[in-house]
């Protein structure tokens, strides 16, 4: 079974580290420590993170309140709050946010692993409901992909993508100039693009046909990239194209 990806939003990096320390040791993965708002935002962007860890009391433009609202708003994951000691009216802001937790410091190891636990599982429950009330994140029309990016949905013509990689519940797609990482199964993409441009080669890689450089026994050459091919894919690959 995968880890869970963590990211931790806290600007006194020694608290940072000591969470990191003890989130590592209960069997989490975290993918990355930000200082700010602005970093946490890039890391969102560019890694898959499953749930976030957000210091209220951050320096720079925004604090760990407002990045939390924007996180609601733009990325479809929980988030968690690290308090220490607050007034009534940040603790009120912060309540309209409608996070999935709240640890206190100095941390305790059992309860960030029950808070953590509690929050992944309250959201799961919940995303199915979310789902049905509004708009996927992505979406396919004839020949473009709509993948959010930078909390706006930007449309990728189906051609510009190369190939798209499986990351546990997450997905990388790779085009020529960038790397996107959309909150979505390898298996939810294959269903919605058309099977006559993209092929699944192998459990973790589902490729643009027309994108193909290469083709050896056991791997394609695509976007400088060799990528595995499964036996029984290669033999289906060859048949279906055209060769001399």
């Amino acid at each position: 079974m995968s880890k869970v990806n963590i990211l931790i939003v806290e600007d006194e990096l020694i608290i940072a580290e000591d969470l990191k320390d003890i989130l590592e040791e209960l069997g989490y993965h975290v993918s990355g420590i930000a200082i700010s708002a602005r970093e946490a935002l890039q890391i969102l962007e560019e890694k898959p993170i499953d749930i976030a860890l957000l210091d209220i009391k951050i320096k720079g433009g925004k604090d760990g309140i407002e990045l939390g609202n924007e996180i609601r708003e733009n990325h479809r994951i929980p988030f968690v709050f690290l308090t220490s000691h607050v007034d009534t009216d940040t603790l009120t802001r912060a309540k309209e946010t409608y996070p999935y937790g709240y640890l206190v410091k100095p941390f305790n190891e059992r309860e960030i692993h029950a808070t953590i636990e509690v929050a992944l599982s309250n959201f799961a429950s919940e995303s199915p409901k979310k789902e049905s009330q509004s708009e996927k994140d992505e979406f396919v029309l004839k020949d473009s992909f709509f993948i959010r990016s930078n909390g706006r949905l930007v449309k990728l013509k189906l051609s510009e993508i190369i190939y798209l990689e499986a990351d546990a519940n997450y997905t990388q797609v790779y085009t020529e100039e960038k790397k996107f990482v959309v909150r979505s199964t390898l298996k939810d993409l294959e269903q919605k693009l058309n099977p006559n441009q993209f092929a699944r080669i192998h459990k973790s890689y589902l490729i643009n046909l027309e994108a193909i450089e290469a083709i050896d026994t056991q791997s394609i050459h695509i976007g400088g990239k060799e990528i595995p091919i499964s036996r029984s894919q290669h033999s289906w690959l060859i048949n279906k194209i055209q060769t001399f």
